[in-house]
């Protein structure tokens, strides 16, 4: 689903949309509006009375970094060095 929000330059563009619950009555059927998905990197979407709208997030992106050590490497067993510093367990006896 899709649906339509106006940009900053007074485009309107169709932006992938979701349903929403917006109500959870004891009796009867919930009700659902179409809202769309805050998932552009570069845009955050809001609603504007009845018209949805982007504007351009703030802020920035910082780029994950792999940690020094991998966490499994932290477990003895599951240590890739461990074949290599102890006889082989794996290999078949000569």
């Amino acid at each position: 689903m899709s649906i339509a929000v106006q940009f900053p330059d007074g485009s309107v563009r169709e932006v992938p949309g979701q349903l929403w619950q917006v109500d959870d009555p004891a009796n009867g059927q919930p009700s659902f509006e179409q809202i769309p998905l805050n998932c552009d990197s570069r845009w955050h979407f809001y609603r504007k009375g009845r018209i949805w709208r982007a504007r351009l997030r703030h802020g920035h992106l910082t780029a994950l970094r792999q940690p020094e050590e991998a966490w499994w490497e932290a477990i003895a067993i599951l240590c890739d060095d461990r074949g290599r510093d102890e006889p082989g367990q794996w290999e078949s006896a000569a």
